[in-house]
């Protein structure tokens, strides 16, 4: 009985054997763990990320691009201003070789707000439709015939009546304007009267300022203690302290007439601009172009809500005033400040 009994466990105790001690049933058992995780692996690179490390590559690569896009906006727009800077500075240089032409006398800066008489066209090449009146013509009447007898306006009528205002007209009126414009021949570049980040549908926007040849009027709102007439120039060698006079100014959209600011009361009359920042690009007489820079809030404020005839009440709020009246007339006809810094061109 109980020999057969061991004889029948006889065959589990070799089979037992055949397997070996637990250590090597352990070390088998790690191999075939290995074996699979690195079946696994190779399986899971073949197939590529797993949704975690998709998720931290995209989040690397977000915080790259917060990190740089603001450099690469800047790195763009320090690139328009330079545009902005030759092309005011190519234009000046234009109204420069008109003067060398002309016996040393000015273009007439007053851009034309009348449309051209009846007959007058626009080029053939420009497409513009039948009894289009934007052609630059001499003024016949009125202030423009008294202020400009006999000078040919830099622009023709290149604007349309607007609520508050004027706006550009059509893009083939204002070509025609630039075109048939006392400039055009000492330019013949549609893209420097325009700033790049100016207004998309304004194919000029850099008016001169009214000092050079541009006022229309003798006297602009008389309300005003107003006596810019007597300093504007009409000849180039008029012009004194010519490294800080200024002849065009970016306004950033097309103007009806010159750029306006007084010289007989501390005020504004025209805003002054918010282009590329906090400032303004402007050419000046020399030929070279610069960038005026705002030193207050106030300015800043002003030109950022389009404010007409704006008063400043702060010192670095009347120098930026100052600072574009001398630009403009070259001397201030009231008594500045005597808290803040003044400087006349002459």
């Amino acid at each position: 009985m109980y020999r057969r009994k061991a004889l029948a466990l006889r065959p589990v105790r070799r089979s037992f054997n055949e397997v070996g001690s637990f250590s090597d049933l352990s070390s088998d058992l790690s191999g075939v763990a290995q074996a699979k995780s690195e079946a696994l692996q190779g399986r899971r690179m073949e197939g590529g990320f797993t949704l975690v490390e998709l998720l931290v590559v995209i989040a690397i690569i977000a915080l790259l691009m917060a990190i740089m896009l603001p450099a690469l906006n800047r790195a763009r727009e320090q690139g328009k201003r330079i545009v902005c800077l030759n092309n005011l500075k190519q234009l000046t240089l234009g109204w420069m070789n008109y003067a060398t032409a002309n016996n040393e006398r000015l273009v007439n800066g007053a851009a034309a707000t009348y449309p051209a008489p009846p007959g007058v066209v626009c080029p053939a090449g420009l497409g513009c439709p039948a009894g289009t009146t934007c052609a630059a013509t001499l003024p016949v009447s009125g202030d423009w015939y008294t202020m400009h007898r006999n000078e040919l306006p830099w622009l023709g009528y290149g604007v349309i009546s607007a609520a508050g205002g004027y706006a550009p007209a059509d893009i083939c009126c204002q070509r025609c304007a630039m075109q048939t414009g006392a400039l055009w021949k000492y330019t013949q570049n549609e893209k420097i009267y325009r700033c790049p980040t100016g207004e998309k549908n304004a194919l000029i926007t850099y008016p001169l300022v009214d000092s050079m040849n541009g006022k229309y009027k003798w006297n602009m709102n008389t309300g005003f203690a107003d006596n810019s007439a007597t300093v504007m120039m009409k000849t180039i060698n008029q012009i004194k302290g010519v490294s800080m006079r200024i002849v065009f100014i970016d306004e950033g959209t097309l103007s009806p007439d010159s750029y306006a600011v007084y010289t007989g009361s501390p005020n504004w009359f025209d805003p002054p601009m918010a282009r590329h920042g906090n400032g303004t690009d402007v050419s000046y007489a020399d030929g070279h172009a610069g960038r005026i820079m705002w030193k207050a809030s106030e300015t800043l404020k002003a030109a950022k809500e389009n404010i007409y005839n704006y008063k400043p009440t702060t010192c670095p709020g009347k120098e930026d005033l100052y600072k574009v009246q001398v630009g403009c007339w070259g001397k201030l006809l009231y008594a500045p400040d005597p808290a803040c810094k003044y400087a006349p061109a002459e």
